[in-house]
């Protein structure tokens, strides 16, 4: 008797053993899958601009030509024209989108 429950623990000890591995294998197949996919995902958007970021640029910028059309007077003047340089610079290349947001946030902050 004691050699039937030896056999049959030793057998679902095997069993398992096996299909534990399996699962194992499978699960790090497709982890590789997953990482290849996300390197060519992250490959393709490398150079792709921070959405938040320009998101937020237009909407400083259409908040600031609000309150300088609204309001005529020589402070709001100069704040339209160093705006319209800075947009300049900025579709021309000259600066980055993080400076951009930077002197956005600046001139933001006079006409506030």
């Amino acid at each position: 008797m004691n050699e039937i429950v030896a056999s049959s623990t030793t057998t679902i000890f095997l069993a398992f053993a096996v299909i534990g591995s399996v699962l194992v294998y499978l699960i790090l197949l497709f982890d590789k899958r997953q990482r290849r996919k996300l390197k060519a995902v992250l490959s393709k958007t490398g150079d792709v601009k921070p959405l938040f970021m320009v998101r937020a640029a237009n909407e400083k910028l259409h908040t600031i030509k609000q309150i300088c059309d609204n309001d005529a007077s020589a402070a709001r003047t100069l704040v339209a024209r160093q705006l319209d340089e800075l947009v300049a610079d900025y579709d021309k290349g000259n600066i980055s989108l993080n400076d951009y947001c930077n002197k956005l946030n600046r001139l933001l902050a006079m006409v506030a």
